[in-house]
């Protein structure tokens, strides 16, 4: 967490997640084919057999969850393609790690103080470790 500012009740903060360039550019990938099938979050994760939240989670950035091995091929199950290859089909990456700066709006609940996230955006994109 890099800073925070209070609005009300209301708190926005910058946050910074580390990861692989690798999982950074499949879940923008993976997005963008669930988009084009006009497809909501929830239709996706039914179709892939998993948690009704899962992509939400992996796209959000804010959450620590990402596709794995075992995800490729309920990913390309559930967009019937026939090799997990087609989901690949983007530039290779030219960093091993990226940094995501998210700027999380929050609201705060003046008696438990329990926050909740209502908006997130990605603010800046800094690529770690060139592959060359």
């Amino acid at each position: 967490m890099l800073g925070n500012k209070n609005i009300k009740n209301m708190i926005i903060e910058i946050l910074e997640r580390e990861m692989s360039q690798l999982d950074y550019l499949l879940i923008e990938h993976v997005k963008s084919l669930r988009e084009k099938k006009k497809w909501t979050q929830q239709v996706l994760s039914k179709k892939m057999g998993v948690a009704i939240s899962f992509v939400s989670n992996v796209e959000s950035l804010t959450e620590r969850h990402k596709y794995s091995i075992r995800h490729l091929a309920l990913l390309a199950n559930a967009f019937k393609y026939k090799s997990v290859s087609k989901l690949f089909d983007f530039p290779t990456p030219t960093h091993d790690k990226v940094v995501l700066r998210i700027e999380v709006t929050k609201t705060v609940e003046s008696k438990s103080k329990k926050s909740k996230i209502i908006k997130s955006e990605l603010k800046e994109i800094i690529l770690l470790d060139p592959l060359d």
